[in-house]
């Protein structure tokens, strides 16, 4: 069978992609997983700066997004680092039922006469002069003009075997417990808690995201087996102070999800009938991993680059796809996502200057208002291009400066280290 796109990967930037492209293009999506028994149940937070990256139709579905995101708990071990978006009148952003997003977006897929190849493996492709093939684990080939990895950290062997490189990959775990809205809203003053404790992990947070009548917890960045992750979390949900509060009433199923979780962007994501997208590319913020932005984004930005090329009956050649590298570090890397790279050197890592500084920061959060002005805007722009860097350094500044003066001597070098990113 013949096509003008092939995706493979239905998370959101396949799914997104899928979507959008199949509006002018014959495209098929083929996922790993058995979708069609069930899409795993992920809640996410979904900050207002994601809205340009979709179409309104989806933002205004309450089964998509059934709450607002209105409150964010920065937690250190002294301070709960508040910001609630009453003070600067509009919400944050929403709550998302990712797995209902997907679900939808394929959906709109399929009615635009796209193809779904479920619980299907790709075993290998082949890049010939006009065409790309791709070969299933039975033996089955299709072919299309343009190839799209939408892998996330499941795919890096066929990437590397297409002459890619991968990005760093962590590992992480999550599970969801289910319970009535008012025990939530008893438990959690928050939709949103990103936690740093380097006994946890040294390399990412431990988090909560509050849904309609769901909560998701779990914690990302380390090096673990999937053994390890799931008795460390059944540990800290048992026994880890600083949570338990939380944690009233609330049983969890014991159905832990683990998995790789990948950032820190590859230098080259197109070949010549080939683009990698979101994750698979690292395009994840490196402190928040922060991976729904980077897939809608990098699929918003392929879906605008492909249509004039399959009409003007474009080779697909690395120059002709190079504009997508240039508009993901235009949009992305060049502004916003450096504020994540400085801030994963000042605040991940097993020394004793970790804790300090998050500590401050969050104290700093509760106690200056222009601080958590830009924590909120950062959260809630709408133009990503024209993210304004010199925010985040005011916020650098204003950490170094409340920091104790023994700590400010030996952390300088690394503050001047993250201002350069």
């Amino acid at each position: 069978m013949n096509y003008d796109i092939i995706i493979i990967g239905a998370g959101i930037s396949g799914a997104s992609l899928a979507y959008k492209a199949s509006k002018y293009a014959k495209t098929l999506l083929i996922e790993s997983q058995d979708y069609d028994r069930e899409i795993p149940v992920r809640t996410n937070i979904f900050a207002d700066h994601n809205k340009p990256f979709i179409d309104d139709a989806f933002w205004n579905d309450d089964l998509i997004f059934p709450r607002h995101f209105l409150q964010l708990n920065y937690k250190s071990d002294k301070y709960d680092g508040f910001l609630n978006s009453k003070e600067f009148g509009a919400p944050l952003g929403k709550i998302s039922h990712t797995e209902v997003f997907i679900k939808k977006l394929i959906d709109k897929f399929k009615d635009q006469g796209g193809t779904t190849h479920f619980n299907e493996k790709v075993a290998k492709v082949v890049k010939h002069s006009d065409y790309v093939e791709v070969i299933n684990n039975k033996g089955e080939s299709y072919s299309s003009k343009l190839l799209i990895l939408a892998t996330g950290s499941r795919g890096f062997d066929l990437q590397k075997s297409l002459g890619f490189e991968v990005p760093d990959s962590f590992m992480g775990i999550y599970t969801n417990t289910y319970a009535d809205e008012s025990l939530l809203d008893e438990n959690f003053n928050f939709q949103y808690m990103f936690h740093l404790n380097p006994n946890i992990s040294p390399n990412g947070p431990f988090f909560f995201n509050v849904g309609k009548g769901r909560v998701s917890t779990g914690y990302l960045g380390n090096k673990e087996s999937p053994d390890q992750l799931k008795e460390k979390l059944v540990r800290i949900l048992r026994n880890y102070k600083k949570i338990q509060p939380f944690m009233n009433g609330l049983k969890w199923d014991g159905n832990f999800i683990t998995g790789g979780i990948s950032k820190h962007p590859i230098s080259a994501m197109t070949k010549d009938r080939v683009i990698v997208l979101g994750e698979a590319a690292g395009v994840v913020t490196a402190f928040f991993y922060e991976g729904l932005l980077g897939g809608l984004a990098s699929a918003d930005i392929a879906t605008k680059l492909i249509k004039p090329l399959l009409e003007n009956d474009s080779n697909f050649s690395r120059p002709e796809l190079i504009t997508y590298d240039q508009e993901i570090a235009r949009i992305l890397l060049n502004g916003y996502f450096r504020n994540g790279a400085a801030c994963e050197l000042l605040f991940y890592s097993k020394d004793s200057s970790a804790k300090t500084l998050w500590t401050t920061y969050t104290n700093l959060l509760n106690t200056n208002k222009t601080v958590r002005k830009y924590v909120y805007e950062a959260h809630t722009i709408q133009d990503l291009w024209n993210y304004d860097t010199d925010r985040d350094r005011y916020v650098g500044e204003r950490l170094f400066g409340a920091l104790p003066g023994l700590q400010k001597l030996t952390l300088w070098p690394k503050f001047l280290k993250a201002m350069s990113k």
